[in-house]
C-alpha cells in the first residue's frame, strides 16, 4: 500500500509492538523518531537504539529518542525532537507502558503514581505536544494510543484503572480535535513483548475473542498503523482490537462479552487486507 511517504510518526514503547510498528511505518516509506527509555548500563545500546539500528538496516529512516514518558515535559520533548529530526509530525503511536500487579488491598501510593504517569499523564503531554504541532502544520494526522481489555477483565488496579482512562482520552480527544483534521483511535492489542513475555497461543484471551493466534508483534503492526493510512483516515474515536490474525472494532459503549464483528483472517492482516473491512466495521458500530 505504501502512503506513508514523506510522513514522520513518533513512536514510543520500542520493546515490543511499538518496535514492530516502527519498522513497519518505515518499511512503508515514512521516517520514523522511536523513542525508549536511555541504556540502562553504558556501552549497551538502548531499546530505541537497537530499533533504529535494524530500520537503517533494512534501508529505513529513523532516529532514537531518549525519554522518561511519565514526565510532564516529556511529550514537547519528543515531539520537538521529531520536528528538529524531519521538521513535521504526521502520526503518534504511544506504545509505551508498565506494569504493577500488587491487589487493592496491597498497593501503594508510589506504584499507582508509577503506572498512572505512564499511562495516563504520559499520554495526555504526548497528545496535546503532537495535536499541537499538527494543527500548527494545517492540520491533519493520526494518533494511535494504545490500551487494554485489562481495563475491565484483570484483577491489576492500577494497571486497569490507567487503560480505561486511555479509553475514556481516545473518546475525548477524538472529539475536540476532529475539526483539525486529526483522528485518535485506542488500541487493545494482544502480543508478546518485554512488558508480557509470558503471552501463549495456549491461552484463550477474555471478553468473546477467541485464543490468540499469532504472538508476535510484528502480526499487529497493520492494524496499529491502518487508522494513519488514507483509508483508515475516516475512523476516529473507536478502540481497536488487535491479536494475531484477528482485528476488530468494539461497539458503543463498550461491551466485551459481545464482539459480533470480530474478523479472523487466513493469514497475517496486511495494510491493503484491512483497508477491505475496517472502514465497513466502524460504519456498522
Amino acid at each position: 500500500m505504501g502512503g506513508f511517504e514523506n510522513k514522520v510518526a513518533i513512536v514510543t514503547g520500542a520493546g515490543g509492538i511499538g518496535k514492530a510498528v516502527a519498522k513497519l511505518f518505515a518499511a512503508e516509506g515514512g521516517k520514523v523518531l522511536v523513542v525508549d527509555l536511555p541504556a540502562r548500563e553504558a556501552g549497551n545500546p538502548s531499546m530505541a537504539d537497537r530499533a533504529v539500528d535494524e530500520i537503517r538496516s533494512a534501508g529505513g529512516e529513523a532516529v532514537a529518542c531518549h525519554a522518561t514518558i511519565g514526565q510532564w515535559e516529556a511529550g514537547q520533548t519528543i515531539v520537538e525532537a521529531a520536528l528538529e529530526a524531519f521538521g513535521r509530525v504526521d502520526v503518534l503511536v504511544s506504545a509505551a507502558g508498565n506494569l504493577a500487579v500488587t491487589p487493592v488491598l496491597d498497593i501503594t501510593e508510589q506504584e499507582w503514581d508509577s503506572i498512572n504517569d505512564v499511562h495516563m499523564k504520559g499520554q495526555v503531554s504526548l497528545v496535546q505536544a503532537f495535536a499541537r504541532a499538527v494543527i500548527a502544520q494545517g492540520g491533519g494526522g493520526s494518533i494511535l494510543l494504545f490500551s487494554s481489555r485489562a481495563s475491565f477483565l484483570a484483577p491489576t488496579p492500577a494497571y486497569a484503572a490507567a487503560k480505561a482512562g486511555v479509553l475514556g482520552l481516545t473518546t475525548a480527544a477524538a472529539m475536540e480535535l476532529e475539526k483539525h483534521g486529526i483522528n485518535v483511535n485506542a488500541i487493545l492489542p494482544s502480543a508478546q513483548t518485554t512488558l508480557f513475555p509470558g503471552e501463549a497461543t495456549t491461552r484463550p484471551t477474555s471478553g468473546g475473542t477467541p485464543y490468540v493466534s499469532d504472538i508476535d508483534p510484528a502480526a499487529i503492526a497493520p492494524a496499529v498503523l491502518f487508522p494513519a493510512t488514507e483509508a483508515g483516515s475516516g475512523i476516529t474515536g473507536r478502540w481497536i482490537y488487535a491479536a494475531g490474525n484477528d482485528a476488530a472494532i468494539y461497539p458503543r459503549p463498550l461491551v466485551l462479552s459481545n464482539v459480533p464483528t470480530l474478523l479472523r483472517g487466513g493469514d497475517r492482516w496486511t495494510l491493503e487486507g484491512l483497508e477491505e473491512v475496517l472502514p465497513k466495521l466502524a460504519e456498522m458500530n
